[in-house]
């Protein structure tokens, strides 16, 4: 199974940062987990590395895309994937970094896109198993239908429990082979990046601010003066949105700004309640009271216990 180290959190956190340092120290290869970094053309509202820092470590998944492309978690995951596989290949450490909560799940957890979507019928029986006759109720109807496919149930919080579930009774037991104890198509850790609240959001509102000095404006009107349409997927990101509903007459650049402080709060907040969906993650508090070299040696530490990758000199 190859191995993959994997850092997210919610945007404004830190990951960039910590994920440098690790990829500089263990001849890492990063990989962007971010919907929107792929796109050309669109650097300063999506928080892409900078120049220097691009050419500091190998990056994938960034600049893939002309900012007027489709892309879906689906061509993410098969990319991704690939990228994984090459760094190996290459004799490098993969380092997933992501605050896309649904494309690092995806890949993750290895979904099958290619099987049937979430069947309602299914997941209305399961809840109300789940209410009626416990948890422990719907635990061991999934272990029965793992046993008649000869394979092991290998998680049991309550999402990934009835998807699992829900693959079984539709036939699709191979979606769940080739994992992890922890149910994940990887090896290695999953290290969350968290701070308090109001910390989280001062770093929010600062980053828009600098973002704006750095012309996130001006990039805007240059994409857009290029031909980009305003209704293009690549503009559908927050930070965007704002700005092109700015120079359509719908905010002036004080609102857009509020606009995008307020929206980038709020995803931040979504994030947060999507990673809890994953049960794996192992959180690591980096407040301001503590420096960034102790959030660097607890990740090298988690990384070294979990993966005991030695020729990396952990």
């Amino acid at each position: 199974m190859e191995q993959l180290i994997t850092i997210l959190g919610p945007t404004a956190v830190g990951k960039t940062d910590l994920t440098l340092r690790l990829a500089k120290a263990l001849n890492g290869v990063v990989i962007s987990g971010d919907a929107y970094q792929i796109y050309k053309g669109l650097n300063i509202g999506t928080a892409k590395p900078t120049v220097e820092e691009l050419a500091s470590v190998p990056h994938r998944l960034i600049d893939i895309c002309e900012a007027d492309d489709s892309y879906s978690v689906a061509d993410f995951q098969r990319a991704a994937a690939q990228a994984i596989t090459n760094a190996h290949l290459q004799g490098q450490m993969p380092i997933l970094s992501g605050g896309t909560g649904f494309y690092v799940q995806s890949l993750l957890e290895g979904f099958d896109f290619s099987v049937e979507g979430p069947d309602t019928s299914i997941r209305k029986r399961l809840e109300d198993m789940w209410v009626v006759d416990g948890e422990n109720a719907v635990l061991a109807y999934g272990e029965q239908l793992a046993k008649k496919g000869q394979i092991s149930l290998r998680f049991t919080d309550k999402h990934r429990l009835f998807r699992a579930i829900e693959l079984m009774e539709q036939g699709h037991y191979e979606a769940l082979t080739n994992q992890t104890k922890a149910g994940l198509s990887y090896e290695g850790p999953v290290i969350g990046l968290r701070r308090n609240r109001e910390e989280l959001y001062e770093r929010i509102n600062l980053r828009v601010e600098i973002m704006v000095e750095q012309g996130l404006f001006e990039e805007v009107e240059t994409l857009l003066a290029s031909g980009i349409s305003p209704d293009c997927q690549a503009f559908k990101g927050i930070g965007y949105k704002e700005v092109v509903a700015y120079y359509q007459g719908s905010y002036t650049k004080a609102e857009a700004i509020a606009a995008i402080q307020q929206n980038t709060r709020r995803f931040a907040k979504r994030q947060i309640t999507w990673y809890k969906r994953m049960p794996y993650i192992t959180w690591l508090d980096c407040d301001n009271n503590r420096t960034s070299e102790s959030v660097y040696e607890e990740a090298i530490t988690i990384i070294g216990a979990q993966l005991k990758v030695n020729k990396f000199n952990i």
